[in-house]
Formats: C-alpha cells, sequence, structure tokens
C-alpha cells in the first residue's frame, strides 16, 4: 500500500511564469550534501521565508497550499514547519481558502468570530 497525494506538485522550476522555488536552488546551500529542508528546518525556514537572502520564495504560497492539502506531515513546506501546518489545518478544518502563510509559530490573530456552541442533548 502505497501514499497518494491528493494534488500533484505543480512544476517548481524555473519555466514557472512566477519563477522558480527557492529550495531548487542548490547555490543557496553550497557545501551542504543533505536536503536542508527536511534536515536542517531552521535554515530551510530562512531560505523559504527571505531571512536567507532578502528574497522570499517566489512559489512559498503554492508550496502551502500543496502541502496542506496533501497533509504532508514532515521537513519545511510553504514556510512553516509541520506543527505549524497541522495547527492551521486543525484551526481551519476543510477551510483551504484560510490556509495561508503565517510568520513561524506565530499564533493567530484574534477573530471577530463567534464560537460555535453546539446544545447539549
Amino acid at each position: 500500500m502505497g501514499i497518494r497525494a491528493v494534488v500533484n506538485a505543480p512544476d517548481w522550476g524555473e519555466s514557472h511564469h512566477r519563477g522558480e522555488a527557492k529550495c531548487r536552488q542548490p547555490h543557496l546551500t553550497p557545501g551542504r550534501d543533505h536536503d536542508v529542508f527536511f534536515e536542517d528546518e531552521p535554515l530551510a525556514l530562512e531560505i523559504c521565508n527571505g531571512d536567507y537572502d532578502g528574497q522570499i520564495c517566489p512559489r512559498r504560497t503554492e508550496c502551502l497550499r500543496v502541502a496542506m492539502i496533501n497533509k504532508e506531515n514532515y521537513g519545511i513546506w510553504g514556510g512553516m514547519y509541520s506543527r505549524d501546518r497541522l495547527a492551521l489545518r486543525m484551526r481551519y478544518p476543510g477551510m483551504p481558502e484560510r490556509w495561508t502563510w503565517r510568520p513561524p509559530a506565530e499564533p493567530e490573530p484574534p477573530t471577530n468570530e463567534e464560537p460555535q456552541w453546539r446544545a447539549a442533548s
């Protein structure tokens, strides 16, 4: 039994109109013999979110959307840790329009939404 993605990842290459995803640019992590997006998460966040070189990944939003729909449990996707993606998915289940990037481990801004309480039966 294999695991299958719900949505296929788009072409992250340079031919896309938004440009190449930063995770596909090996010159950003010279001399490393491992995938920083799965093995060095703090560095991966810096690269993705622009703290490393001042350039936010042009595909960060799209990457987050793919990871959220596919329920990626490991690595940095869309500039977020897996625990932050899980918290976002739990807060807005089945509401992909609300799955937007937030800085890592930053609490969500307060909303004006009233909690929905069900009557006890």
